[in-house]
Parts: C-alpha cells; sequence; structure tokens
C-alpha cells in the first residue's frame, strides 16, 4: 500500500512538473578544496576563471558549511538533506570515520532517500562521475546504482597516496607523506603492541610454567603480528588494489590510472548530458563528484607546472579546465538556461600535506576587513575543516552576482531540490537542511518568484559534528566550540596521526567566538558576558540530540576479505589473487 501511494504521489507531480521547475540539475562537488583555493574567494595564484564564472553569473555564498568535516559523513549529508549520524555514517573511533576500504559490508542505507533517487522517480536521467566513498557492501549493494543513478563511473571508495603509486617505503618518510606515513604507523603500532604482549606473556610462562607452552604462545603472537601487517597492507587502503574504477557495478580498473583521469570523468559527463538530451530527450541530473584535489595529486603531463602554486595549483587549474569544458557543452546543448548548477567542496583542506595541501584563506569580518587564515583544517570543526566554497547559478532565474553572507549548508541543497519539484519533505524522518530559495535574488518573471519558494523558515541553529559528537554550534554570528582538537598551530597539522582526533579538548564552558567580527576565531568572547547565548545553545543541543534515532553504525565494520573487490576472478584464482596482493586488470 505505501508503495502504491509513493507511485501515484510521483505520477502526480510528474504530470504537474513545468519545464521550469525541472531543470537540468548539474553538481560540482571538489574533494578537499580550501576556501581560499578559487580566485573569486581571493587566492591570487591560482586561475579558476570558469569556476569563477559561476559566481559571477549567479550566487556566491560566503558562509556555506560541509555537513561533516571530512569525506564519508559529508557526503552523505549532502545527497539525504540529514546529519549524517541518523544515518550511522560517523564515528568517534578516528579509525572508523570515513570507510577505509572497499570490503567493508557498510554502506549509506538503503531506508535513506537520496536526491537522485527522487529525481529518477521525477523522470529524471541521473548519472555519477567521480568519487562515492558511501560503501560497497555485499554484491555492490551500496554502490550508487543502487541509491538513485542509473549511471556510475567514477571511484567507489577515494584516492589516496597509494592511489598514485607511492611505495611502501616511500610512505614511511618524506614531507607532506603524513597521512599514509601515520596509517601505516597506527597499524604498525598497534600490531607491535600487540606482538611485545605476546612476548611478555610468552616469558612470563616460560619463567613460572613450561617452555612448550611459552613456544606456543609466542607462534600465536607472531601469526598475529604478521597476519595483521598482511592484512593491513592488502585490505585497507594502503593497498593499490583498494584503488578501484567501476562503470556501473563493474570494475574496469584496478588499480585505477589517474594521469588522466580528469579528462576521462570530464568526457563521461560531457557523453551523459549529451547522450540525455539527445537520445533519452530528459532532463538529466549529474553529480560530478572531483576525485580532485584530494592527494594523490595527478594532472596530465602538459598541465604540470602550469600554475604560480606548484602541484596543488596545477590540480585546481585542471579542474578548472574540466568544469569549463562541461559548461561550455551546456552552451553548445543550448541548455545553459535550463540548467541548476551547483559547486561546492565535500569539506576544508587536509593541511598536514603540506606543500602538497590547499589553503584555507581569509574571511571578510563585519567591518568589511580581510581576516587572518581561517584556523584548522580537514577533520574539525574549526572554520577551516567546514566552511567551503559554494555557488549557485541559473540563468534567466536566480539574478547574477549575488553574494549571500548568511549562514548556509551543504544539508540544504536537498530541500532546495524538493521545494523547486514541489515535493513534500518525508514525514517520518526530519531533513536538517532548509531550503535556500528565501535566500536568493530572484529574476521578477520566473515562476519562482511567484511561488511558494520564497517563504520558507530560516535556520536557527546548525550543529557542527565531529565524528558522532557535536562538537560545535552556530546560532546567528556565534559559535561555540564544546570540544576542539589538539593541533600544533606552528606545524599547522596533527602530528603522528591520520586525521586529527575529534574529542581531544573538552571546553567547559565552551569556546564562544563571534564569526562575523573574527572568522578566524582567534578571539574567545568572556562566556559570564554572554550566558544566555550559551544556555540558548545547550538548549538546541539537547533539543536535537532528543530527535536522534539509534542506527546501526555503517562504518565501524572491518573490512572482510572475502568481500574485497578483485576483477574478472572467481573460484581458486580469486583466493590466490587475494591472498598475494595481486588483483588487478
Amino acid at each position: 500500500m505505501k508503495i502504491l501511494i509513493c507511485i501515484c504521489f510521483f505520477l502526480f507531480h510528474l504530470i504537474n512538473l513545468s519545464k521550469s521547475t525541472t531543470p537540468n540539475i548539474l553538481i560540482f562537488l571538489v574533494d578537499d578544496l580550501g576556501y581560499g583555493d578559487l580566485g573569486c574567494y581571493g587566492n591570487s595564484t591560482i586561475d579558476s576563471p570558469n569556476i569563477d564564472s559561476l559566481a559571477r553569473d549567479g550566487a556566491r555564498y560566503t558562509q556555506m558549511y560541509s555537513a561533516a568535516p571530512i569525506c564519508t559523513p559529508s557526503r552523505a549529508g549532502f545527497l539525504t538533506g540529514r546529519y549524517p549520524v541518523r544515518l550511522g555514517l560517523t564515528s568517534n573511533d578516528n579509525r572508523f570515520r570515513t570507510f577505509n576500504s572497499p570490503g567493508q559490508p557498510g554502506g549509506l542505507p538503503h531506508d535513506e532517500t537520496t536526491m537522485a533517487e527522487i529525481a529518477q522517480k521525477l523522470g529524471y536521467r541521473t548519472g555519477l562521475v567521480g568519487k562515492w566513498h558511501l560503501g560497497l557492501g555485499r554484491n555492490g549493494e551500496h554502490l550508487p546504482t543502487r541509491h538513485g543513478f542509473d549511471t556510475f563511473f567514477g571511484m567507489p571508495v577515494t584516492n589516496v597516496q597509494t592511489c598514485g603509486n607511492k611505495k611502501i617505503y616511500n610512505l614511511i618518510g618524506g614531507h607532506g607523506e603524513v597521512l599514509d606515513r601515520s596509517f601505516l604507523s597506527y597499524w604498525i603500532t598497534l600490531t607491535g603492541k600487540v606482538w611485545l604482549t605476546f612476548i611478555g606473556i610468552a616469558f612470563a610462562t616460560w619463567y613460572f610454567y613450561s617452555r612448550k607452552l611459552a613456544f606456543i604462545i609466542l607462534f600465536a603472537g607472531a601469526i598475529g603480528f604478521f597476519g595483521g601487517m598482511w592484512y593491513t597492507l592488502s585490505f585497507t587502503l594502503l593497498s593499490r588494489s583498494s584503488c578501484l574504477l567501476y562503470r556501473n557495478e563493474t570494475i574496469i580498473e584496478q588499480p585505477v590510472h589517474l594521469e588522466n583521469l580528469t579528462l576521462r570523468n570530464t568526457n563521461e559527463a560531457i557523453e551523459f548530458m549529451k547522450d540525455t538530451v539527445t537520445i533519452h530527450k530528459k532532463p538529466f541530473f549529474l553529480y560530478m563528484a572531483y576525485i580532485k584535489v584530494h592527494t594523490a595529486l595527478f594532472t596530465l603531463p602538459e598541465n604540470v607546472g602550469r600554475s604560480r602554486h606548484g602541484a596543488y595549483g596545477d590540480n585546481i587549474e585542471e579542474l578548472d579546465w574540466s568544469v569549463g569544458q562541461i559548461l561550455q557543452t551546456l552552451k553548445g546543448l543550448d541548455i545553459e538556461n535550463d540548467t541548476l548548477v551547483l559547486f561546492s567542496s565535500d569539506n576544508g583542506p587536509f593541511l598536514e600535506r603540506g606543500i602538497e595541501a590547499g589553503f584555507c584563506g581569509r574571511a571578510r569580518t563585519i567591518d568589511g576587513k580581510l581576516s587572518e587564515p581561517l584556523r584548522g583544517a580537514k577533520g574539525q570543526t574549526w572554520e577551516c575543516g567546514i566552511r567551503v566554497p559554494g555557488m549557485l547559478r541559473w540563468p534567466e532565474h536566480i539574478i547574477s552576482g549575488q553574494i549571500i553572507e548568511s549562514v548556509s549548508s551543504l544539508l540544504d541543497f536537498y530541500p532546495t531540490l524538493l521545494k523547486l519539484w514541489n515535493v513534500s519533505s518525508f514525514i517520518d524522518r526530519p531533513l536538517d537542511g532548509v531550503s535556500l530559495w528565501s535566500q536568493l535574488k530572484l529574476n521578477n518573471e520566473t515562476l519562482l518568484s511567484s511561488s511558494s519558494l520564497s517563504i520558507e523558515k530560516e535556520r536557527d541553529t546548525l550543529f557542527h559534528y565531529c565524528g558522532s559528537t557535536v562538537t560545535a554550534v552556530r546560532q546567528g554570528k556565534y559559535k561555540a566550540h564544546y570540544w576542539t582538537p589538539k593541533w600544533d598551530e606552528g606545524l599547522h597539522a596533527c602530528p603522528s596521526v591520520t586525521i586529527c582526533p575529534c574529542l581531544s579538548n573538552q571546553h567547559s564552558p565552551p569556546l564562544l567566538f563571534d564569526i562575523e567580527a573574527d572568522p578566524s576565531e582567534e578571539l574567545p568572547l568572556d562566556t559570564q558576558k554572554y550566558s544566555k547565548i550559551l544556555s540558548l545553545m545547550d538548549v538546541a543541543v539537547e533539543e536535537h540530540k532528543a530527535t536522534l534515532i539509534p542506527v546501526p553504525n555503517q562504518l565501524e565494520k572491518l573490512a572482510l576479505p572475502w568481500l574485497f573487490p578483485c576483477c574478472k576472478t572467481q573460484g581458486w584464482t580469486r583466493v590466490f589473487r587475494l591472498i598475494t596482493n595481486s588483483c588487478q586488470c
């Protein structure tokens, strides 16, 4: 009965939707792009004219926030409009803050509805090109094609340094290799502690009981140590076999060839748009989730050295070229005015990368002055980790050249589309985003300006999660930090860890900042003078927590070797390749 009602509901909307409410949807989501990495956000060493044109011809957001400060939960929140903690896609365990292997059984829950699923039911042809990072599961049960995407070309997990063919001995040292070095060091330390524990037990057994039992314990410890190392180097992101490229539900490259991947992704996106418009004759929903600028950095040989910002700048300028090619295709197909474009980043830059890292940039204070660079980085709820570029463009509908200074979130794009499509929110599950239409200046002649899109609720509070914990809260111009990571201001990094742990320093009372006057979060306010504001925030946190329903955790599951993808193999051949870490095609 429920399914029948849903079908009737969507058929009703399909009949009543006009071209003005079913524009093509084009989403550019970049990986780890910093707030200050683009020309339209003040960068003077990297050329990004095509991306900057989106700000010139549409609306640019100065306070756009990601749904989380790290990949998996941020992307989950973006696609569902809900805090990732509601989906079981968060963790306070630093090992499991994102999916760290294609062999993990978890993924985006199927009882959640992505924006792609709604678009698909409304008659759109839906496609994802680039990065997924929301799980594979058993037999690909969590791939994009199982969550509303008609086509998928890209990486189901993520790009890391091992995908760039960095050898293990290079990962153990060298500037700009903190992630992989520390990830490997973590597992070496963990298995080493287990091994030392076994040695200690063996010596005690030798001394107090019997030599035979001591040798058995020592042998078991050796198996555990070397087995743990084998598992780590074979079934986590330290294995190049984790660097997969899929077409729909089939592996086409293992490991992926990075050098020309942006070119291939761009061509896939262009072909998808052309086929949808000319052959399928439908509107399209294209989620262009760039593999860039997450390390390992990669560019075509002709793009090496093109920027004034080193390899990182080269990557952004190649990214900008790709955006330009796709925007030019819209013009060539004469659908530029019929396409709503969103550009943003999943979270802030990973500053531990040193010379390979992005830039958090400076925000303008309430009196118009530029602040110091935003504080923190990816993985943290300081501003640099969660404030991201944000642009919306829809010619003839959204008035060009707007600057939106109100607090906004990537959670908001989902309800923005629902409102555009005149689709009601779901009664059984709250959406945490609010529609962006009320913030935008719309063309007086557009259908949108006379509709209910301009009548929207305002956001009262934005909760910033790090892992499964609300570590910061934003209300109006004020932001309170309940937890902050240990962060070396001199190194601009969290040394010796993969990503800064969320819950290092608890603050009671919280650190309070006026973000409009102090976006760099350098001048904590006197909490005694602002006790009423903190009380309102405390109440909001408790009320928010009361809406959370416990769900199974999807991230805190170790990779299972038998679930690890291995292309074009089956039976004993597959077993042999998994054991020898030699899956390739």
